[in-house]
């Protein structure tokens, strides 16, 4: 590009001096179009500049670790005239990390035509990928200067952690104990035969009971109105994520795979055993704490998301408030973390509770569980589990089954 204007200054120079050599009308009439020539390009590009429109997306928008990406640019020129090179500059990066990197793609779009570019990534890591198109440069015919504007598009494409499968089942113990009580929590977005408590009414179907009939609705509205009964929700549990993130870009980027890889693989573990619960974890952008049930694949989905984009702390931040849940929001706590203490375990006991299940997530060979913290936890015969993040899957598949 700096070659070619070099060389168009060198023919505006030598064409003054043909001009002034053999001073004539033809020459100056050529010096002065040779002259104007790159402002009339770039006045043309400026026109296709403004009927042309660039999108970006990303398929499959949601995808696993180490599977191929395809980015695709698209440009639309609904101009008249065509445009022979156009820069489309781009941002991408892991929101986790969130350092940015830079690059380009060149197009090239005739008049009234659609051109594309499609791009290969692959992320080794977790998280949400954004691919943010920021602006669009319209080089004239000639290449030698360009029209720029910015443009807003972007696209998030969601890296899903790796699940591992879960052999032992962490409440399987206190949820049988559970279910000789009477439950006061149903679920919410799933009917049951719990005549106790209505979830819902509906017209009637064939094969429906007789004692289903509300009869009050149904001579109302002089049909048949069923009731629909609510399903007991027996072993509600919390699941308490506390990570404390230490340093920046890859390093970053490692201990987030493995934390939230482990949060998961607990998560749907739990669920396949029949356990729904409430995933806890405090945002240090909101600062706040985010909750998500988890019922069922699709909210688990959700809860995996969301959690890509979460603001873990690190030694840096301040200490966060303490979690004030109500007493009924849960009877079994199944607490995930990497650094773990006598206070942060005490003040997650409270009345009603059946069981805490404690699982610690580090390098065990560099950091392993305090002896103080080990002899405190079978004391208070709380259940303690061990995630190694040299060995994720092993460790994971022995939970619920060595109890340490």
């Amino acid at each position: 590009m700096i070659g070619k204007r070099v060389v168009y200054l060198i023919f505006i120079l030598l064409a003054g001096l043909f001009a002034i050599f053999y001073n004539v009308y033809f020459t100056m009439i050529f010096f002065f179009a040779v002259l104007i020539l790159p402002f009339l390009l770039l006045f043309t590009a400026w026109l296709s500049l403004r009927k042309l429109e660039v999108k970006v997306s990303a398929l499959p928008p949601l995808t696993k670790k180490g599977n191929d990406i395809e980015v695709k640019f698209e440009a639309l020129n609904s101009s008249g005239l065509p445009i022979t090179h156009l820069e489309i500059c781009y941002t991408y990066c892991n929101e986790i990390s969130g350092r940015k990197k830079k690059d380009k793609v060149i197009l090239s779009v005739d008049k009234h035509s659609l051109a594309y570019a499609v791009l290969r990534l692959k992320s080794e890591h977790c998280g949400n990928i954004k691919i943010a198109v920021y602006r669009i440069k319209c080089y004239d015919l000639l290449s030698l200067g360009y029209i720029s504007r910015k443009w807003p598009s972007w696209q998030i494409i969601s890296v899903m952690p790796t699940l591992h499968p879960m052999a032992g089942d962490l409440i399987r113990r206190t949820a049988d104990m559970e279910m000789d009580d009477e439950s006061v929590h149903y679920l919410e977005h799933k009917p049951g035969n719990d005549p106790s408590e209505i979830f819902g009414v509906r017209d009637y179907k064939e094969g429906d009971r007789p004692n289903q009939i509300h009869w009050k609705l149904s001579r109302k509205n002089q049909k048949l109105i069923m009731k629909e009964y609510s399903q007991p929700l027996r072993d509600r549990s919390l699941f308490f994520l506390d990570f404390k993130v230490e340093g920046e870009g890859e390093k970053k980027l490692y201990q987030l795979d493995c934390y939230i890889e482990a949060a998961m693989s607990v998560s749907e573990g739990i669920l396949k055993n029949g356990h729904q619960h409430r995933i806890i974890w405090y945002d240090w952008k909101e600062k706040k704490y985010v909750e998500k049930d988890i019922i069922d694949s699709d909210s688990s989905n959700e809860a995996q998301t969301a959690l890509l984009s979460a603001a873990f702390y690190n030694t840096a931040e301040e200490e966060k408030k303490q979690y004030e849940g109500k007493e009924e929001d849960g009877s079994n706590i199944i607490y995930l973390t990497n650094e773990l203490s006598e206070d942060k375990i005490i003040r997650l006991q409270k009345p009603g509770m059946l069981q805490l299940h404690v699982i610690y997530i580090n390098d065990l060979q560099k950091m392993p569980l305090k002896a103080r913290t080990e002899d405190f936890l079978r004391k208070s015969m709380i259940s303690c589990y061990r995630i190694d993040i040299k060995n994720m899957k092993e460790s994971i598949f022995k939970l619920g089954v060595v109890n340490y």
